[in-house]
């Protein structure tokens, strides 16, 4: 199944991802990651997008586009995905539906004001990515719960007027996605305000309808 995670930074998208990727037996496919690796490995695509992060640029939806179909074309993604982060617009939305269309498109629901609380009280291993804050808490305070790793916080989660840019953004950019797959009857609303494994569970019977 090819499942798409929609969702404001704070909504969890990260932690549900993982744990359906588990689950489903499926890979959770980050952007984030994608990037990382593509530039850490220094593919063409890697390269390319680092011209643009180095200079403060967006990358093109060009290059976005073909390192999210690459991922997506390996072999373990033959039966299925869990796309986070990706498509962004409408352009980016309309590649992924010629290329591997979407099953299920998954809106985990957040106002601002909570995700703007949750960003602040966020932390993220380095080491492996996972995200700890409101709805998912460490074991061992500072410490990552998967790899023992320090946990860190972002500094761009502490910076209000950079979030509110980010959660202006996000508005922009969902609701062309939200109105497709609203028409194609795939799209799933999640309301956030649950523990991990109330949402996970909301996750799982969503995907099933």
């Amino acid at each position: 199944m090819n499942i798409v995670m929609i969702g404001v930074q704070g909504a969890g998208k990260g932690t549900q991802s993982k744990m359906l990727s588990e689950k489903l037996g499926i890979p959770h496919i980050s952007t984030g990651d994608i990037f990382r690796d593509n530039i850490k490995n220094q593919t063409p695509l890697g390269k390319e997008a680092r011209k643009y992060i180095d200079r403060g640029a967006l990358v093109p939806d060009a290059v976005v586009i073909n390192m999210a179909l690459s991922r997506i074309n390996q072999p373990d993604a033959q039966k299925g995905y869990i796309l986070d982060g990706f498509p962004r617009n409408g352009v980016q939305l309309a590649a992924l539906e010629f290329a591997k269309p979407v099953d299920r498109a998954i809106l985990l629901e957040l106002d601002d004001a909570t995700a703007i609380q949750r960003l602040n009280s966020r932390t993220i291993c380095d080491t492996c990515g996972a995200i700890y804050g409101a709805n998912r808490s460490p074991k061992i305070s500072g410490v990552c719960d998967e790899c023992g790793s320090a946990l860190v916080e972002r500094k761009d989660d502490k910076d209000a007027t950079a979030i509110q840019k980010r959660l202006n953004l996000y508005h922009q950019e969902i609701d062309i996605l939200v109105r497709y797959y609203e028409w194609k009857s795939v799209l799933r609303r999640i309301l956030t305000n649950g523990n991990v494994d109330e949402i996970f569970a909301l996750c799982l019977k969503a995907i099933e309808q």
